[in-house]
């Protein structure tokens, strides 16, 4: 069986419309631990806008000490995780209050995250919106970048519930904006690596209890922090965190 089955994808309005019958791609991610990578939703000008716009906002606003889950936040990570006691350097951008966010960094998230929220809610049965409920799980929209020089983050895995499928938006394209990097799998055994196939704008659909880790930048690079270059993705997770 193909791990990875690449899905022709465009974007109707803000509506992501795969050339495969939902019900079937659910099927795949759920049931054969599929991969389902659709390709091209989202285009270049888009993907970059967006990260162009996370990293200035970014530059403005300090780097946060602790996680905000009802606000807007960045944080330079270079860490193990207290649960997963996976080791990780990233620097992530999170917008639990997206409608907070100034308008033209507004503008930039809604354009790739209005779309996966419709895909994500017609996906799971859900009904996400981006408001904070007084409890339960909510929306967490976030940008991640793995900075050249090193930005990596080991093997872990997630709860299936609640989340159910995870979405990860490719922001970079290889060989332009970074030099090596990319998300593997280990899915009965079997190793499955990502890094080549998921290219700019392209939306991977996983089972979300898959374990899963990215690999290391290209350590001949420069290491800094502030610089806006290495591999983005963007993420929509569904989580209570209280």
């Amino acid at each position: 069986m193909d791990r990875v089955i690449e899905v022709a994808a465009h974007l109707d309005g803000e509506v992501i419309a795969p050339a495969l019958a939902q019900d079937e791609l659910v099927e795949r991610v759920m049931e054969r631990g599929q991969l389902v990578l659709l390709k091209g939703v989202f285009d270049d000008a888009t993907a970059t806008g967006v990260r162009r716009a996370a990293h200035a906002w970014g530059q403005k606003v300090p780097p946060a000490d602790t996680d905000d889950f009802r606000g807007n936040y960045h944080r330079r990570r270079a860490m193990v995780s207290r649960l997963q006691q996976a080791p990780h350097v990233f620097h992530d951008f999170n917008f639990n209050a997206i409608d907070q966010t100034p308008a033209a960094l507004r503008t930039e998230l809604l354009k790739l995250f209005e779309p996966m929220r419709g895909l994500y809610n017609a996906l799971t049965g859900y009904a996400t919106t981006f408001d904070i409920p007084p409890s339960g799980p909510y929306v967490h929209p976030q940008l991640i970048q793995y900075p050249s020089g090193g930005g990596f983050f080991a093997r872990h895995w997630h709860n299936l519930a609640p989340q159910k499928l995870g979405l990860i938006v490719s922001l970079s394209q290889r060989g332009r904006d970074y030099r090596n990097g990319g998300t593997q799998f280990e899915i009965d055994g079997q190793i499955v690596d990502m890094e080549g196939r998921h290219d700019i704008g392209d939306i991977l659909v996983w089972r979300y209890d898959h374990h899963h880790w990215v690999t290391q930048s290209d350590l001949r690079d420069k290491f800094d922090w502030d610089a806006a270059d290495g591999r983005w993705v963007a993420t929509f997770a569904y989580f209570d965190p209280f």
